[in-house]
């Protein structure tokens, strides 16, 4: 309910200023932050008299019927524009008091196109992380609050996104996104703004190894999930040939050339086939395949091709004699994945770094029981806690530095020691590889076992044994 203030000419401050410009010193024609000076006394009393007119009362604020007096009439004209005024006044008193109140993150993502159930994703975990940090304070006193921007997946439209963020929402420091193609480009644009950047689940080692100061990663790494995850998995399961599948994308090219030099190392044959990220048709390239049978296939295809890659594989019957691997993860994830595949998806692999039974810090305990408590489900995609650590990165580097100002968000970055979900948070500064500003989470190889997740790799979280056919 709102309340009609009283507000007597002797409370109203009036700072020394001029006015900017009209409307009330607001300048929005760019689309940019809101500033506004008070206006000059006379002109506050001018706007004063005119309400307490509107309202119907005199300079002491007492209704004119008290004193058997009537109130003059004013015009029509006159009447809406000084309501105008007053509640233009008032909004940007409002506006200017919740800003002064708040710290806003900047956050990236795919809200539409193929990959949008990632946003949602990114939406739930968000959501967690202001409850968690606004129940504790905020940040510096301060409520915090997400400015969410749409990439789609597109490079072009995710520049544009950071962009905004930068010069119109003028945020300190951004995070999330979940495609490589567009956090490239987006490195580019927070290196130009010289605005901090966290990447949370977009895996191409040249994010990090370019070596922009104010770009950090807190999420897998091409390299760290081939080296350490995929290669050593196929290697400690006995499997004897590969197929690798990649889509036409940075991440598909990149996670592919360091999966064939591992395979390469290991003298574990392969095959290499290259498709379209958003095909329905892969039975052309299935067909080949099942020429070179293999008995495992790596699919880094991210979207919903890779369900109807998994669904005519069966087809085709390649699979699950070879079984498939999602080098991504969170696809096999989604709602529509049984839907969509079927029976196909059983004894499917997948990355990812999330799982009921696997919690390593007591921040993931606390991210997954909240969880289920708000959406009255347990989380599936793992970006969901992927986004909700980054998000709490951020408001930690805020805190420390007891600032917005970038490079002491910068320094504060580099000296990040925080719990998160899955582990603890701590960036590599060692400049020349895709480590510099780096923090790789621990990942899993989890199996789809009569619609049951278990974890099959590495042995040390495992929840039961890989199951292959005979």
């Amino acid at each position: 309910m709102w309340i009609e203030p009283f507000i007597p000419h002797s409370a109203f401050p009036i700072p020394n200023s001029a006015f900017l410009k009209p409307p009330f010193g607001i300048d929005n024609s760019e689309g940019g932050e809101i500033n506004f000076e008070w206006p000059k006394e006379e002109k506050v009393n001018r706007m004063l008299d005119e309400y307490y007119e509107l309202r119907g009362w005199d300079q002491n604020g007492i209704p004119y019927s008290m004193h058997q007096i009537s109130s003059t009439k004013q015009g029509g004209v006159k009447m809406k524009k000084s309501l105008c005024l007053t509640l233009i006044l008032l909004f940007a008193l409002g506006s200017l008091a919740f800003a002064q109140n708040t710290v806003k993150i900047g956050v990236v993502g795919p809200r539409t196109g193929p990959a949008a159930a990632t946003g949602k994703a990114f939406e739930e975990g968000i959501a967690i992380a202001l409850d968690h940090l606004n129940a504790k304070g905020g940040v510096m006193g301060k409520r915090v609050e997400v400015v969410f921007e749409d990439t789609g997946g597109v490079p072009e439209k995710a520049a544009s996104a950071l962009e905004r963020l930068a010069t119109r929402e003028k945020v300190p420091i951004v995070v999330g996104e979940s495609h490589s193609s567009s956090a490239l480009a987006e490195i580019e644009v927070a290196n130009r703004y010289k605005i901090p950047l966290i990447i949370c689940e977009a895996w191409h080692d040249d994010i990090t190894q370019k070596g922009y100061k104010w770009v950090f990663r807190a999420g897998p790494a091409n390299s760290g999930v081939v080296d350490f995850y995929i290669a050593p998995f196929v290697k400690a399961n006995g499997f004897k040939k590969a197929a690798i599948v990649r889509e036409n994308s940075d991440w598909g090219a990149g996670i592919a050339e360091r999966t064939e030099m591992n395979l390469k190392n290991m003298n574990i044959p392969f095959v290499t086939l290259k498709v379209e990220r958003e095909s329905k048709d892969f039975y052309t390239e299935l067909t080949k395949l099942k020429g070179e049978n293999p008995d495992i296939i790596l699919a880094y295809i991210y979207g919903m091709g890779l369900h109807f890659f998994i669904s005519q594989a069966s087809e085709v019957g390649l699979s699950p004699k070879a079984l498939i691997l999602d080098g991504a993860g969170p696809p096999s994830l989604w709602d529509s994945f049984w839907k969509n595949v079927g029976n196909a998806g059983e004894l499917e692999l997948f990355m990812s770094s999330m799982h009921e039974k696997v919690h390593l810090t007591p921040t993931s305990r606390k991210f997954w029981d909240d969880y289920v408590k708000k959406y009255g489900k347990a989380p599936t995609d793992y970006k969901t806690r992927s986004i909700y650590n980054v998000v709490l990165i951020a408001a930690d580097a805020i805190n420390r530095a007891k600032s917005t100002d970038p490079e002491a968000l910068v320094a504060a970055l580099e000296k990040t020691n925080l719990e998160v979900t899955t582990g603890m948070v701590k960036f590599g500064l060692k400049q020349g590889s895709y480590e510099y500003h780096q923090w790789m989470p621990p990942m899993l190889v989890v199996q789809w076992q009569n619609k049951q997740q278990v974890v099959v790799y590495p042995k040390e979280g495992a929840t039961g044994p890989l199951k292959k056919t005979k």
